[in-house]
């Protein structure tokens, strides 16, 4: 049997009698018995409490937004030791995080919510290799945490890299592109222009255009970052291109092109995710009317630029720098093909000297 004694102590001072007080103290014991039985029942509840308590605090200690907050006091303190590549795709894989989380109810970072943004992702025709480094980045910065419990949460999610589809399309495409007739003010006709700006820039990026500030272009000179890389890219503006920024150019207006509004960096990205997407279904939609049987994409322009400048036999080296590529390598997977006939004639060229 198990004994439980409470003493209950009261004190009271008597007065009847003028000379001293009298102080009474009544002690009183209760017992109450319990069986072992009970006993044992309720330790097994202050355990199970115990437990619901602690997992409740896991709970917590692992949900995505706390992730997410914790990741980006990560970013911001290595940020001076990191290339500004990798903290991008740090940032801009938390911030589709960030807005995923947005649409679901499960707050948890475990791998059904991975699983669940792996899908979003794809929904929104994010390429396997976007994806990847998507997850990659975020697996990295619970590695960087030292969070091996939500590493745990990036199992079977793809982190590998698919081979790259050459985009490259004719020459003849993009004048298919550049005659075929849309209506004007509508942002269709906006897609076509920034299309062939994108070709008639050497193959400027899509982010890179809808980031361009008016500052940006001075003296005939356009001089942007690329926001991958960070790498400093300069491009003196032909007559086709004038023509097209003539078009667009407001006084008073940040951004060259009306893509962006927000000046918020947070918001200003949103908005350019959205308008990526209103750019590629646009692009699918000028293939379709000026007869173009290639995929026509965000990226085809600048695929298209290498090879076409490749084929009139630009030097790689020259290549690589328009694209602002840090080394050749890179440049190489944006040339459709490499004419054998030319490896022919270099060949033929250097046993001619011996």
């Amino acid at each position: 049997m198990a004994e439980i004694c409470i003493i209950i102590v009261e004190s009271f001072t008597i007065n009847d009698y003028a000379i001293m007080g009298i102080t009474i103290t009544f002690e009183f014991h209760v017992h109450i018995s319990r069986s072992e039985k009970d006993s044992k029942q309720t330790s097994r509840q202050i355990i199970k409490q115990h437990d619901r308590q602690t997992e409740n605090t896991e709970e917590n200690d692992s949900t995505a937004l706390d992730f997410i907050e914790r990741a980006e006091g990560v970013v911001k303190r290595l940020k001076e030791s990191m290339s500004k590549s990798t903290v991008d795709n740090y940032q801009t894989a938390l911030r589709s995080l960030r807005r995923y989380l947005g649409n679901v109810t499960n707050r948890k970072l475990d791998n059904q919510a991975i699983k669940g943004f792996e899908r979003w992702l794809r929904d929104r025709q994010l390429s396997l290799n976007s994806i990847s480094c998507y997850m990659r980045s975020l697996r990295s910065l619970c590695s960087k945490m030292n969070d091996l419990r939500l590493s745990e949460a990036f199992d079977n999610v793809y982190t590998g890299r698919e081979t790259t589809e050459k985009r490259a399309v004719s020459e003849s495409d993009i004048s298919k592109v550049k005659r075929v007739e849309i209506k004007r003010g509508s942002f269709m006709r906006l897609a076509r222009d920034l299309f062939l700006f994108s070709f008639y820039a050497r193959g400027m990026p899509f982010v890179d255009l809808a980031f361009l500030h008016q500052s940006q272009i001075s003296d005939g000179v356009l001089t942007y970052h690329r926001h991958k890389t960070g790498q400093r890219v300069m491009v003196r503006l032909e007559p086709c291109m004038l023509d097209i920024l003539s078009r667009y150019q407001r006084d008073g207006q940040l951004y060259v092109f009306p893509l962006l509004q927000s000046e918020d960096p947070q918001k200003a990205y949103l908005e350019y995710l959205n308008r990526l997407n209103q750019y590629n279904r646009s692009l699918k939609a000028i293939a379709k009317k000026a007869g173009v049987t290639s995929r026509l994409t965000s990226y085809t322009t600048r695929h298209t630029w290498a090879s076409v400048a490749y084929n009139s036999d630009v030097d790689l080296p020259i290549i690589s720098k328009a694209l602002g590529h840090t080394n050749t390598q890179t440049t190489l997977t944006y040339i459709k093909e490499i004419n054998d006939s030319r490896l022919d004639v270099a060949n033929r060229l250097l046993v001619s000297r011996i």
